[in-house]
């Protein structure tokens, strides 16, 4: 008697749900057109389910586990329309449903960052636009995929859109500016958040080494992103992806693009859409490093993987910010090169949707000849982002002459020049476009290992930083710092580090001249000071052009140990150390000495162990 009783209250509690659809349709929802649409939801084990689109309705037998499904012919844009569904006894509708283009948009902060955030973000706001709507999930992972999620389809409101992801609702408003799409509803899609890895967004993670893997933040990990904010959408059909993601990989990048073209294969396969198209946001220039590299190496991978997965592309975005924030607010831009790229390869659309690309280079004497698949000119001034190196990889920034397709280039001190870079630091002035101002496709010819030793322009001050040391200048051109090992070893009190004793002071190197990415110039009118730096290692160069011989000093931090072996100078602080020749130590002092002639030059070695 009371195992009925409970099997009778259980059906009692079971039919008080009744029939339902499932978190991906919503009231105000856009389905996409030109395709089968595909209803699904839950009801009681094996109970009947009529479900209705306007006039037409199909009829489906929930499964064991009371899920149904139901699909119907494809449409074309338009709406609103009405759905319903019912079981006999409970119905569930869902209105104002508009049929559209579908666009998923994902990834971490910088496609999480919420329009009021951003330049122009305001004003945007206040544009009404009732055929695009708007979809945000919750941000949180799960164990095994999901099907449900705690959100709505939205109109785009201020309200809804305030903290709504930037770059795609800039990407909906390019779309709605083309005349071909002004009556086509669009539907967004913000999946998205920030400080995760690629590897939360995959359901499976490719054969890769265990140091290749990377984390995201929150200890959120592999695969959970993917079962909380993706599996769920699954149920949809989609236009195309909108990917922002690759700060949290940046140190990584030979693992990235294996990572990415195998998320964007399993996303296809889990949407049942074999050739969806992906749009992938290149990472924009920036000063800081992750894992010791700048991001030129991860926007490589990006390039890499588009190049080998069909229906993938990118868009560069370099040029759209100074480069000092890991959250800029300059979204609008990229949402409208995104927009172009999809009115090229997704609408058919004839417009010019990106900047040029290398279509050649070919090597000239001292010079190197690149050649490009349209007309380039500089955005403004001279031709810039540049380099050139020989068979040494020693690159140095080289001057460039426009002419057509072709970009002519050459560097001092380069004389047989086999290696060509453009746009290749993390910070990079490169300011080539085509006439409709999209800027050229950073490349670089070389095979080199991803290392990122370059000086990066401050305020006032100059920086580098490699695995084995940081070293900084001053404003007055000396150099105010040498961290090697976690351990200063130059002094940091008045007159410290370096110094050219004159009679009324020091000279000031003021004059700053980039040579190359790890390559810069300190000079006056009669005294030059330039530093070459490896990843291990540095070459300062000391030219005195003036009559009379000056000293080149350097002052040490007390704490560091001076040892003379032969030739060279040995400083040690703790466990880290470097060899220095081409000074000598002043008496007993925490002093190095260089003397230079005049019009001679004196090089300085410098080895370093950390």
């Amino acid at each position: 008697m009371r195992r009925f009783l409970f099997l009778v209250l259980t059906l009692a509690v079971s039919s008080l749900h009744g029939v339902e659809f499932d978190s991906a349709f919503s009231s105000g929802m856009v389905l996409q057109r030109d395709l089968p649409i595909q209803l699904t939801g839950k009801t009681e084990p094996g109970r009947e389910v009529k479900v209705s689109l306007d006039s037409k309705s199909e009829k489906v037998r929930a499964s064991d586990d009371g899920s149904w499904r139901v699909e119907f012919p494809p449409m074309k844009a338009g709406g609103p329309h009405r759905i319903e569904a019912t079981d006999g006894s409970k119905s569930a509708t869902i209105d104002d449903v508009l049929i559209g283009d579908v666009w998923l948009c994902s990834g971490q902060s910088n496609m999480q960052m919420g329009l009021h955030e951003t330049i122009g973000g305001e004003e945007a706001m206040k544009e009404s636009h009732p055929d695009i709507r708007i979809l945000t999930l919750p941000r949180g992972g799960a164990d095994t995929p999901q099907k449900t999620f705690g959100a709505k389809w939205e109109h785009a409101t201020p309200e809804q859109l305030r903290d709504f992801t930037a770059v795609g609702y800039y990407f909906a408003l390019a779309l709605k500016a083309d005349p071909a799409l002004a009556d086509v509803p669009i539907g967004v899609i913000n999946s998205s958040f920030g400080g995760t890895a690629i590897e939360a967004w995959m359901p499976k993670l490719p054969e890769l080494p265990e140091d290749q893997i990377s984390g995201s933040m929150f200890g959120i990990g592999p695969s959970t992103l993917f079962n909380g904010m993706i599996a769920p959408l699954t149920l949809l059909k989609l236009k195309g992806v909108l990917w922002y993601q690759g700060e949290a990989n940046a140190g990584r990048p030979q693992a990235y693009v294996k990572l990415l073209s195998t998320m964007m294969e399993q996303w296809r396969t889990a949407f049942g859409q074999p050739d969806l198209p992906f749009f992938i946001v290149q990472l924009p220039t920036f000063a800081g490093k992750m894992g010791d590299l700048d991001f030129s190496w991860l926007r490589e991978a990006q390039a890499t993987a588009c190049k080998q997965t069909p229906n993938a592309w990118f868009a560069v975005t370099y040029d759209t910010t100074d480069g000092q924030d890991l959250h800029p607010k300059e979204k609008q831009e990229i949402g409208r090169r995104l927009a172009l790229l999809a009115e090229r390869e997704v609408y058919g659309k004839q417009v010019t949707a990106e900047g040029p690309r290398p279509t050649g280079v070919k090597a000239d004497g001292d010079r190197v000849i690149v050649t490009f698949d349209q007309p380039v000119k500089a955005r403004s001034g001279e031709a810039k982002g540049f380099a050139i190196a020989g068979a040494d990889g020693d690159f140095r920034f080289a001057e460039a002459t426009i002419n057509g397709q072709q970009v002519s280039l050459r560097a001092e001190g380069i004389k047989t020049p086999t290696m060509v870079r453009y746009a290749w630091n993390g910070l990079t002035d490169a300011n080539l476009v085509n006439d409709t101002d999209l800027p050229a496709v950073p490349f670089r010819t070389d095979k080199l290992e991803p290392q990122s030793v370059t000086f990066q322009p401050m305020p006032t001050i100059h920086r580098i930083e490699t695995p084995d040391y940081q070293l900084e200048s001053s404003p007055t051109g000396n150099i105010a710092s040498l961290i090697i090992g976690g351990k200063q070893f130059l002094s940091n009190e008045p007159n410290g580090g370096t110094s050219i004793p004159v009679m009324f002071g020091t000279r000031n190197l003021a004059r700053v001249e980039n040579i190359g990415p790890a390559r810069i110039a300190f000079s006056d009118d009669r005294v030059r000071v330039e530093i070459s730096s490896k990843k291990d290692s540095m070459t300062w160069t000391v030219e005195n052009t003036g009559d009379d011989s000056i000293d080149f000093r350097i002052a040490l931090a007390p704490a560091v140990k001076i040892q003379k072996q032969g030739n060279a100078i040995t400083l040690t602080r703790d466990e880290a150390s470097a060899t220095v020749t081409g000074v000598e130590r002043v008496g007993e002092e925490s002093t190095l000495l260089a003397k230079v002639p005049g019009g001679k030059s004196q090089t300085i070695e410098w080895s370093i162990r950390r």
